[in-house]
């Protein structure tokens, strides 16, 4: 072996030695384990909550479309909120789940990636809240039966409904590209980092930064 070629070696492992002393010192500071234990136990409790919640209204929206099966209009829109719902539900089961796994007496990166997994927690309901777009039309439908007893869509333009779904289905596959990009494995780029800090807040941008670290660190 060239005496370049160990050089390079050696500085390759001393960097990779730097950036993982880097990473324990941060995890160390960043957790103390006291407090974030009475913290995950307080983000447990409203993850429960959220099931509890979501389960409910899955049962709603189950008999709202078992009672409006042969409105079609009503019982699709129904169906669309019964499987954002369903989506939202099994987030906050994965989130209960997480919190549950968490054991204190492993590695402080491990406890912090699961921590830092259930801070980013609010990117799901926000894209949840972007992908609701194209069809915000189902929420208005069920809404204002369940509430107002009013079928709305029988008073409506059968012209503009029709070219209101075409323009709106046409959106979902690019919402779906942007959506997927919004990741923390996409960090790197300048647009991701600049949307995710604007729609969802700080906390959930570091949330998102640290696990990019730990998948940095891991590889």
């Amino acid at each position: 072996m060239k005496p370049n070629e160990l050089n390079e070696i050696l500085s390759a492992y001393d960097a990779k030695l730097d950036r993982i002393l880097s990473l324990n010192s941060a995890s160390i500071q960043k957790i103390n384990l006291q407090k974030t234990k009475k913290k995950t136990q307080t983000v447990l409790i409203f993850r429960s909550i959220e099931v509890v919640t979501f389960s409910a209204l899955l049962l709603f929206l189950g008999s709202y479309i078992a009672n409006h099966w042969f409105s079609t209009h009503l019982a699709v829109s129904g169906g669309i909120l019964f499987v954002f719902t369903l989506i939202a539900l099994i987030g906050s089961i994965g989130q209960v789940t997480l919190l549950n796994q968490i054991d204190y007496s492993k590695p402080v990166v491990e406890i912090r990636k699961k921590i830092e997994r259930v801070n980013a927690h609010v990117l799901l309901f926000v894209k949840l809240l972007f992908l609701s777009g194209p069809v915000w039309w189902a929420y208005s439908l069920v809404a204002i039966d369940v509430f107002l007893d009013t079928d709305l869509y029988v008073h409506l333009d059968p012209d503009f409904v029709q070219r209101y779904l075409i323009i709106n289905g046409v959106l979902i596959f690019p919402l779906l590209w942007f959506l997927n990009k919004l990741s923390f494995k996409n960090l790197h780029l300048k647009w991701v980092r600049t949307i995710i800090s604007w729609v969802t807040g700080t906390k959930t941008q570091q949330a998102l930064t640290s696990l990019k670290q730990i998948e940095e660190f891991e590889n």
